[in-house]
């Protein structure tokens, strides 16, 4: 792994030397979709066309996912810009690498038309300046309901990854990580090329005000109040997967710190077990610090990007995320990563096969399915 092409070893590089000794032979890829009503304030995010279409991009991620088509609407999520959902690049590396995969339904405000595992107390969160993110008792829940999963399913294999599709995810994960106790403030990633930190500060530092007893040492307590569902159910997967002795590959950009801190506040010992697996855009993205915020929390957890490059792609809805667009999400780093590790496709299979899918996506070009 270390070494291989594809692979940038943005932070310790022994631990992910220490955690890809042995090459794994069961995988499975895990994406945890839910909503936040907090992407539908102006300018927080741009998962979207619009941002009430923000509370619609899980369930169609999830559906393109799985199909390779929308079902509940006619088009699959892009931003204002028209970019494509990097479900794009999720499916692409899926299909190349027969890689099996599961969704997991947190609390998506729009039920996706797939099979899915669901938790029973999946909850849409709420808009965390003005409301608690979701009503008390609710985190632990899905965190208990969550870790069964790593405990059982995850039993199959001995590595997993597990991203997420959450629109909003950066500003609930500053909340959780500032809720924690953690100095986050100027450190999570956007989605866009203009990083709105001034505004997510704003929304979190109004949540903190609202919320009472804050910072804690209780992540249950701190993701009620200022997180959302998926976060937290990340956190319940990894823990259980961790009793199962598994390795994980945490999939996604600086939202995963929300995730390591709540595990870190549960004392889960994360060393040669876990590693961060993200993009290169995660990892130059001038507005954001993903580096700064896994040292604060745990510097022991390694950092490695996918080395995703599409300056010379022939489409121009690909070229914009050379421009900072987008960046990550539904697991795009981590996936890729790995079907690097199955030793049976290459960095520019990858690439390749993102090149097919997204030139099938404009010619209306829909799988069977």
């Amino acid at each position: 792994m270390v070494g291989m092409k594809g692979v940038i070893e943005a932070y310790n590089s022994d631990g992910i030397r220490k955690f890809f000794i042995t090459k794994p032979s069961r995988a499975l890829a895990l994406y945890i979709i839910g909503s936040t009503k907090s992407s539908t304030i102006p300018r927080i995010s741009i998962a979207g066309a619009t941002p009430q279409a923000t509370m619609f991009t899980p369930a169609l991620d999830a559906e393109y996912l799985v199909y390779g088509r929308a079902l509940s609407m006619k088009e699959i999520p892009i931003t204002p810009e028209g970019i494509p959902t990097p479900a794009v690049l999720t499916r692409a590396i899926l299909n190349v690498s027969n890689l099996p995969f599961f969704v997991v339904d947190s609390g998506s405000y729009l039920e996706p038309k797939i099979p899915k595992i669901t938790l029973s107390s999946r909850n849409i969160g709420g808009r965390i300046d003005i409301e608690q993110a979701l009503p008390e008792g609710t985190s632990e829940k899905l965190f208990n309901e969550a870790r069964i999963i790593g405990r059982t399913l995850l039993k199959c294999c001995d590595i997993a990854t597990i991203g997420e599709s959450i629109p909003g995810g950066t500003t609930t994960a500053l909340g959780i990580m500032v809720s924690l106790g953690y100095e986050a403030w100027d450190l999570i990633s956007s989605a866009g090329p203009q990083n709105p930190l001034d505004l997510k500060r704003r929304v979190v530092a109004k949540g903190l005000e609202r919320c009472k007893d804050l910072p804690t040492k209780d992540p249950f307590k701190a993701n009620d109040c200022l997180g959302d569902p998926v976060h937290i159910s990340m956190a319940g997967i990894v823990a259980g997967a961790l009793e199962n002795d598994l390795k994980v590959i945490l999939a996604g950009g600086t939202q995963m710190g929300a995730v390591l801190a709540i595990l870190k506040r549960l004392n889960f010992k994360l060393e040669d077990k876990l590693i961060i697996g993200t993009t290169r855009w995660i990892i130059e993205d001038p507005t954001s610090d993903i580096i700064k915020i896994v040292k604060m929390i745990d510097e022991k957890v390694p950092i490695a990007a996918f080395d995703y490059n599409f300056s010379d792609s022939p489409y121009e809805g690909l070229r914009y995320y050379e421009k900072g667009f987008v960046k990550e999400g539904v697991g795009a780093g981590g996936t890729a990563l790995l079907a690097l590790l199955s030793g049976k496709i290459s960095r520019d299979d990858i690439i390749k096969a993102v090149y097919n899918e997204y030139g099938n996506l404009i010619r209306g070009e829909s799988p069977e399915g």
